[in-house]
C-alpha cells in the first residue's frame, strides 16, 4: 500500500542492527555535515548543483566509522534527495551514479549500506522518496561492476529488468483483460486520447480511497471527453473480483486479468497498489505509479 512514511524509519529498522563492530578500525566518527555554498553563487539552480555535485565529498567511504551513526548517514542521504529533486535530471543522474561508484570503491561494509539505503529510499512503494528513473541508474552501475558477485547481482538484475518496462517515453505493454459480463478487450483497444491506467486489488483501502479521489475529481470531470479511465485487478481471486466490480464506477471501464498474464510474465511492477499510470493516444507512458495529485495536475495543464 502507498502509506506515506518517513524514509529515515525505513531505513533505520533496516540497517541499524549490526553496527558493533563498526569501529574495529579505530577511525573516529565525523559527522556529516551540510555543504556550504559561497555566497556569489546566487542562482537557486546553480546553488542546488554546488550542492549535489559537492554533497559527498567530506565523506570517506573507507572509513566504517560512519556506521556507527546511521541515522546521521541516512539523514544526510535525506537531505541529498531533497537537492536532487531541486536540480536537473541529468545532473541528477550523474550525482547519483557518482555517489554509487564511490560507495562502491570503498570499504565493501559501506558499499553493502548503501545498496541497502539506495533500495529502501528509491525503490520500496512506500518510500516518499521513490523515484525508478534515479534507481535505474544506480542498477546500472551496480550489475556492470566488479566489486559485485554474479550472485549478488541477480537480484539487482530482475530490479533492473522490471524497472525498464513501462519506463516513462515508452509504450505500455499491451494486455487482455475481461469485463464484468465476460467480454475481454485488450489495453491497446482502448481508442482515447489519453487513458488513466489502475492497478487495484478489491481489499486494498488505499485503492477504494484513491477511487475516491478520481470519482470527485472536477478535473477528471472535465476531462472526462479526453480521458478514459481503466481499472484492472491482475490478482489471482477472480471470484472476489466480480463481487467488487458492480460497486466500481460504471463510468470507467473496470477490468480483470483473469488469465493472469500481467503477473505471469511480470508485465508490470505490481508491487504498489494501486498504481496509476497515465498513457497517450498511442500508449505511451507519460507518468508512471504517479500519485493521482501529480494526474490532475498534468490533466489541469492540457
Amino acid at each position: 500500500m502507498k502509506n506515506t512514511i518517513i524514509i529515515l524509519s525505513t531505513i533505520v529498522l533496516l540497517t541499524a542492527c549490526n553496527n558493533s563492530n563498526n569501529q574495529k578500525n579505530g577511525s573516529k566518527f565525523v559527522p556529516l555535515k551540510m555543504i556550504e555554498v559561497p555566497v556569489m553563487i546566487t542562482d537557486p539552480m546553480e546553488r542546488s548543483k554546488y550542492i549535489v555535485e559537492r554533497f559527498w565529498d567530506q565523506m570517506n567511504f573507507r572509513d566504517t566509522s560512519y556506521l556507527s551513526n546511521i541515522q546521521n548517514l541516512t539523514v544526510h542521504f535525506s537531505a541529498y534527495l531533497d537537492y536532487l529533486a531541486t536540480t536537473t535530471k541529468e545532473i541528477a543522474k550523474i550525482s547519483i551514479v557518482n555517489l554509487t561508484d564511490s560507495a562502491l570503491n570503498g570499504d565493501p561494509k559501506i558499499a553493502s549500506k548503501f545498496k541497502e539505503i539506495f533500495e529502501s529510499a528509491l525503490y520500496d512503494p512506500n518510500s516518499i522518496y521513490r523515484n525508478e528513473e534515479l534507481y535505474i541508474s544506480v542498477l546500472e552501475v551496480l550489475t556492470t561492476s566488479d566489486k559485485l558477485s554474479e550472485a549478488e547481482k541477480v537480484p539487482l538484475k530482475y530490479q533492473l529488468n522490471l524497472a525498464y518496462k513501462n519506463r516513462l517515453g515508452t509504450k505500455a505493454f499491451d494486455f487482455n483483460f475481461v469485463l464484468e459480463d465476460g467480454k475481454v478487450k485488450s489495453l491497446y483497444g482502448i481508442s482515447s486520447e489519453l487513458t488513466l491506467l489502475m492497478f487495484m486489488d478489491p481489499d486494498c483501502a488505499s485503492c477504494k480511497s484513491v477511487m475516491e479521489e478520481m470519482k470527485s475529481s472536477s478535473i477528471l470531470s472535465e476531462k472526462s471527453s479526453k480521458v478514459k479511465v481503466l481499472t484492472i485487478y491482475a490478482g489471482v481471486d477472480f471470484e472476489r473480483w466480480m463481487m467488487e466490480v458492480p460497486h466500481l464506477n460504471k463510468n470507467w471501464i473496470n477490468g480483470c486479468d483473469k488469465a493472469k498474464k500481467i503477473m505471469e510474465g511480470s508485465l508490470y511492477d505490481l508491487r504498489p497498489t494501486p498504481s496509476l499510470y497515465l498513457l497517450d493516444k498511442q500508449k505511451m507512458v507519460i507518468l508512471k505509479d504517479a500519485p493521482f495529485k501529480s494526474i490532475e495536475e498534468y490533466l489541469k495543464n492540457i
